[in-house]
């Protein structure tokens, strides 16, 4: 039998050679033998994970020096070929059209894993863990810190026909990935609110574009698809005291800005608003009493507009946030339309900016 799978093998026989190792099955399902032609064949037919998943339990399963040396130089085939494969395709990805384009990738949280509409684990499963290892020739453990469990992260900046790959290849891996060029986030129109004119029954509010011209925008809450929120650290300098009791100066996180993004893609336009930045006395009126107090003005700008539209909030900036502080120096300079009196410019403004365009991006693909 061995003698003739292996003949059926080296003639490219294979269905002769599938049959004879189901009837060798029948006969004597625990020879390790059977595992190894068995592993030959899915190789010889392109079927290399399950090749490799055979030979790797050869390795686990088997003493005879032989077989493991077989087992050994079939992964390594494997590899090599899989290696190769990619290698190809890398090529072909970086020679599309705006291959160069400076680009963002980002993975989504793959900690709720759904199947069937069911929410079957809310831990890293261990087979995510080792096609995102694949993927990027990671170690399981460095795969497994860079995997996000709980919102998106930026997993890598460089040029979209590279990133692109990466993410056809992610999502084959049923790996939730977004991939979008540098240009299409500075196509977004965004447009600082100074205050709303009106809440109903049409939106009207005052606001001034990139350019600081001024302006009015009117438009249904029918239109407004999502919302983004988030709180950006102002920072300070004080004076604390270090070694030796000597007196240093630090710049401290003093207080949080709020902000908050509608998001109009049928216009493509952002309305972005700010607690820092929104004019309270103007416009339509925010309490029904004559409050001064510029927080609660804010948290009731905010009802107003959650009892005007059920369109989803995205609140996941934070933890987005202290993730993407390492790749915002790779990007372009991108303004975020948020004129926030600081001492100096801080990257926490642009992240935002980022994070509300990247969540527009992703809804309107």
């Amino acid at each position: 039998m061995e003698t003739q799978i292996k003949a059926a093998i080296a003639t490219q026989n294979y269905k002769q050679a599938g049959r004879l190792l189901k009837q060798w099955q029948q006969s004597d399902a625990h020879n390790p033998l059977l595992r190894f032609y068995a592993a030959q064949l899915q190789e010889q037919t392109n079927r290399l994970e399950a090749a490799e998943k055979n030979y790797k339990k050869l390795l686990q399963q088997n003493t005879h020096r032989k077989i493991i040396n077989e087992a050994r130089a079939g992964i390594a085939r494997i590899h090599a070929r899989q290696e190769a494969d990619k290698a190809a395709a890398l090529a072909k990805a970086r020679s599309v059209e705006d291959a160069d384009e400076k680009s963002v990738l980002v993975i989504a949280s793959v900690s709720n894993t759904v199947v069937s509409g069911t929410v079957k684990s809310k831990t890293l499963k261990p087979e995510v863990i080792a096609s995102f290892a694949k993927i990027f020739n990671l170690d399981a453990y460095t795969a497994r810190m860079k995997l996000p469990s709980v919102s998106c992260r930026i997993h890598r900046v460089g040029p979209w026909g590279e990133l692109h790959y990466f993410q056809q290849q992610l999502s084959q891996a049923n790996i939730p990935a977004f991939c979008t060029k540098v240009i299409d986030i500075k196509a977004i129109e965004v447009f600082q609110v100074s205050h709303f004119e009106s809440f109903s029954p049409e939106a009207i509010v005052v606001c001034k574009n990139s350019a600081g011209q001024p302006g009015k925008i009117s438009f249904d809450w029918a239109e407004v698809t999502q919302q983004v929120r988030g709180q950006l650290p102002i920072f300070e300098q004080v004076v604390d005291l270090g070694p030796r009791g000597r007196t240093v100066h630090k710049e401290k996180v003093q207080d949080y800005a709020q902000v908050a993004d509608l998001h109009l893609p049928g216009r493509k336009v952002v309305l972005r608003s700010c607690d820092r930045l929104y004019q309270y006395q103007k416009g339509a009126a925010l309490s029904s009493t004559k409050e001064l107090n510029s927080r609660i003005l804010w948290n009731q700008l905010l009802t107003n507009i959650n009892q005007l539209t059920t369109s989803p909030q995205q609140n996941e900036f934070s933890r987005f946030g202290k993730s993407a502080l390492e790749f915002i120096n790779l990007l372009p300079a991108i303004s975020p339309n948020l004129e926030i009196d600081r001492r100096s410019p801080s990257d926490w403004d642009t992240i935002f900016h980022l994070y509300s365009s990247l969540c527009y991006l992703q809804q309107s693909s």
